[in-house]
Formats: structure tokens, sequence, C-alpha cells
């Protein structure tokens, strides 16, 4: 095998995962200044402002999961998961990652990226900077 071969898979391998932990963090988390309660009813409205439908929230824990709709541009079908924290400093953290429910876990063709990058955009909206 040549190094282009090797490279283009090497390429589909990391652009095409099925999950997003391999996004940088700043990526796929945010961290705002505001109440935690505010913040964590921010980051459940958001679920329906990026489209996906809450599976399950748990508050105590501060953990949020969501499917996207299985339509024709999501054959496998997403899970997005979000945890919210309070930081020391006062700030409060969202961290979102998205993963495939489907067996096939190596193509995902940035779905699960554009997941929680469509998320978080919702949680700018509701709380700027």
């Amino acid at each position: 095998m040549n190094k282009a071969m090797l490279a283009s898979l090497a390429l589909l391998y990391t652009t095409g995962c099925a999950h997003t932990y391999n996004m940088p963090e700043a990526e796929r988390s945010r961290s705002y200044q505001a109440d935690p309660g505010t913040v964590w009813e921010a980051a459940l409205a958001s679920v329906d402002d990026a489209g996906l439908a809450l599976v399950e929230s748990e508050e105590e824990h501060g953990r949020i999961r969501a499917r996207a709709g299985w339509s024709i541009w999501d054959l496998k079908g997403h899970v997005l998961l979000v945890v919210v924290r309070e930081l020391e400093d006062g700030r409060v953290r969202v961290d979102a990652n998205a993963e495939s429910v489907s067996e096939d876990e190596h193509i995902d063709f940035g779905r699960s990226g554009k997941i929680v990058k469509r998320y978080l955009a919702a949680m700018d909206r509701r709380l700027p900077g």
C-alpha cells in the first residue's frame, strides 16, 4: 500500500468516526458566567432548539441525553450527551458529545460533530458571552 492510500484511510477514519470525542475540547465545550439553574434551563431548551428529542435529564447529576431524529439524513441515529457542571471559579461548563447508536461505529460522515455544533450554537443564542 502506498502512502497516499494510507493517508486517505487515516483521514476517512478520523473524519468518519461515529463519535465526537476526537473533536478539540474548545469545539465541544462552553463556559458561561451565569447562575447554574439558568444554564441548566438553557441546556434543556437548547435540545429542542437544535431539533433533537429529549430522552432523559438528571438535573442532580447535570446530565442530558437527547436523540437525533431518524430521518433520511440520519439513517443510523445519533445520541447527544451533555454534562452541565459548576466550576470552582463560579462559571458553569457545558460539555457536549454525540455518538452513533448504530453498530457501524466507523462511518459517520461528520454527523456527530454537526449535532454537537448545532446544539452549542443553540446554547450560545440562549446564553451569549
